[in-house]
């Protein structure tokens, strides 16, 4: 016949004394009695000390009411009581004990086992402090629902994002309270889907939501299904942030682009611009750059061969501008220019080249690194045409105006040594030295001895007239020719005397023919 292996035997007051759960038994009047040595150990009290000791007088304030004590039944100990207190020990502190009790009616007594808690407690007081402290304090609003959609958990983040304090949100419907009313049933839907597993936790996107003072506010939700112990689920947990401002931005963004878009559809402008990849190098010609749809347009090319590098941009600038874009390019970068502008020629899709206003725009770090690079361009090829065509005109009226300077100021060889130059209309400052260029000039080169002025043509004289023509005189004289003035009117004569204008030695005689006699005499 087998025996049985037999462990070695405990005496059982050894294995009570030694043990690390805290044993007692207390009476009816919740003194404690025979306290094993672990009590010693955790709670640094004596036996003696705790011998007769009354737990009420060394449990927190919080814990001596037995309505809030933390207590369960558990199955695991065959229906005893477990409740978590805390111990006031010997140096005033305090720590945590998981109890676990039997009552023994018949005699009125109550077997403990207690076992410390303290550093899990901690922790985990410790981690609902830290979540109690992110419930006050952030931004964001954290809502917890029962499966009715109730809500039993409303944050301070809540109040300021929807308006409603914690006392008017707790016992109301979420999605009663805060969704639109023509979007509840698909909220509500939503919500059961999320408690029934059917959509998984995470974010579901933004929607917009109202205030308690009827403002709209675009929210971003995040949502999770709530279990308890069993795994059954209770609830669900909504994390909302408010993106009101952030969805206004980026309309005004949308709204900016879509016009900017419109614009340079409806322009003649394009740009290319790039971020460098190393902003201390930023002239790398294998940086990969960005052309935009209205400079495709353009230059009639589509987006396939547009160039894809800075490198490439080159083969599209005329061959007569290039090295001239270039320099400035390198001078841009290298004094780190906010704007540099030049007029250049493009190369078209078609082979055709289009004159361009090109614009280097460039954004800089306080350190001095390239940001960002963009290059404007506009096409001015009319304006350039018209130019050119402008500058044709002026060329010719250039070349009009020389012929009527030169028809104003006719000079005259009417006999050998004898010069005349007819003055028709009004002399001003201008044609008065065209006049005395041509007069003088013709005097040197032909050796003339007089110098006709035939003023037959000149219907009024003022002072400013008749100073310049007598500064022809005199200036003709010092070239050894003597002027004969002609053809004076007598308003003009009458003028003259009255404005007191000095003739000095010149000649003056009745008409051209006396003015030819004389000369024609006078020079036998």
């Amino acid at each position: 016949m087998e025996t049985q292996a037999q462990g070695p035997r405990i005496d059982p007051r050894e294995f009570f004394e030694k043990a690390p759960a805290l044993f007692c038994v207390l009476d009816a009047d919740n003194r404690i009695y025979q306290p094993n040595g672990a009590w010693e150990r955790v709670t640094g009290f004596s036996l003696e000390a705790l011998e007769g000791m009354k737990l009420e007088d060394r449990l927190h304030p919080e814990d001596r009411d037995p309505s809030r004590r933390t207590s369960r039944i558990s199955v695991e100990a065959q229906g005893a009581i477990v409740q978590e207190t805390r111990f006031r020990c010997a140096d005033d502190t305090f720590k945590w004990l998981e109890w676990t009790m039997r009552v023994v009616f018949e005699r009125g007594l109550v077997f403990c086992c207690a076992r410390s808690i303290d550093q899990p407690r901690r922790a985990t007081t410790t981690a609902a402090r830290r979540l109690e402290t992110y419930l006050r304090r952030a931004p964001v609003a954290m809502i917890e629902s029962e499966l009715g959609g109730v809500i039993v958990e409303w944050s301070s983040g809540a109040e300021k994002i929807f308006g409603y304090s914690r006392s008017e949100a707790l016992g109301r419907m979420l999605v009663d309270l805060i969704v639109p009313e023509h979007r509840r049933a698909l909220v509500r839907e939503a919500a059961h889907a999320i408690r029934d597993g059917r959509l998984p936790p995470g974010r579901y996107g933004s929607s917009p939501n109202v205030t308690k003072d009827g403002r709209l506010v675009v929210c971003e939700w995040h949502n999770a299904p709530l279990a308890d112990e069993d795994g059954r689920a209770r609830g669900v947990l909504s994390i909302a942030l408010d993106r009101t401002e952030i969805e206004r931005e980026r309309a005004r963004a949308e709204e900016s682009l879509a016009r900017f878009d419109l614009l340079m559809r409806g322009s003649k402008n394009g740009l290319w611009d790039f971020v460098p990849q190393d902003p201390k190098s930023p002239v790398d010609l294998t940086q990969p750059i960005f052309v935009s749809d209205g400079l495709l347009r353009l230059l009639g090319i589509t987006a396939e061969a547009a160039p894809k590098v800075l490198g490439e941009w080159d083969a599209f600038v005329h061959p007569d501008d290039r090295e001239h874009a270039k320099l400035l390019f390198v001078e841009h970068m290298a004094a780190r220019k906010e704007e540099t502008y030049f007029e250049g020629r493009i190369l078209r899709g078609d082979g055709s080249y289009l004159w361009a206003a090109n614009t280097f725009q460039a954004l800089w770090s306080e350190k001095g690194e390239l940001l960002r690079f963009a290059t404007a361009i506009t096409d001015i090829t009319e304006r350039k045409n018209t130019e050119a065509d402008l500058r044709d005109k002026l060329a010719v009226i250039e070349r009009q105006a020389a012929s009527i300077r030169e028809l104003s100021t006719p000079i005259l060889e009417v006999q050998e040594g004898v010069l005349c130059l007819p003055v028709v209309g009004v002399v001003d400052s201008e044609r008065a030295a065209e006049m005395m260029d041509a007069a003088l000039g013709s005097v040197v080169d032909l050796q003339a001895k007089y110098l006709i002025l035939d003023l037959t043509g000149v219907p009024v004289l003022d002072t400013g007239t008749a100073d310049r023509l007598l500064a022809i005189a005199r200036a003709a004289s010092l070239v050894g020719a003597r002027t004969v003035i002609t053809g004076l009117r007598p308003a003009v004569a009458q003028t003259v005397v009255t404005l007191g204008v000095p003739m000095g030695e010149v000649k003056t005689l009745r008409n051209l023919k006396d003015g030819l006699r004389y000369c024609l005499r006078d020079n036998r």
